[in-house]
């Protein structure tokens, strides 16, 4: 298996052990990147290529286009701004009211932070493991030749 056709290729196929593979090394990677805020956000931009390159090729043993995987990132823009949105709504509205309902206005606030990451987590984990765990296409398909 060559890893760096696995995490920098986003043409072919892969199964699904390879998949779990290079999902591992991306999460230990991301783990490791996370604890280095210095370059962490550089790293964290080659790492989501990296993402998406994984994601398209396993989609493609799907028999599947790698732009499927839009939706999740549409996903990840929705959620945040709904949860900015609600939750900034409602740390104003404590900061602006004048009524002493501060300290309820922002439980709302963390309330909508916490089920907008929840809903996200859901959605990802979900989306993880439906490419982890459906069998590939047999045969070939216009990805490429099927992998053994």
């Amino acid at each position: 298996m060559d890893i760096g056709r696995l995490l920098f290729s986003s043409s072919g196929r892969i199964g699904q052990r390879e998949f779990w593979i290079g999902f591992l090394i991306l999460f230990a990677g991301g783990v490791l990147v996370h604890a280095a805020l210095l370059i962490g956000h550089l790293l964290w931009w080659l790492s989501t290529y990296c993402w998406v390159c994984l994601f398209s090729k396993r989609l493609h043993d799907m028999g599947h286009s790698g732009f499927a995987q839009a939706w999740i990132y549409i996903v990840d823009v929705v959620a945040v701004a709904t949860a900015l949105s609600l939750g900034l709504g409602s740390v104003l509205l404590a900061l602006f009211s004048g009524h002493g309902y501060s300290m309820v206005l922002l439980m709302s606030a963390l309330g909508w932070f916490i089920l907008a990451f929840l809903l996200w987590s859901v959605i990802r984990l979900g989306f993880v493991l439906r490419l982890g765990l459906s069998a590939g296409q047999p045969g070939d398909n216009r990805y490429g030749p099927a992998v053994v």
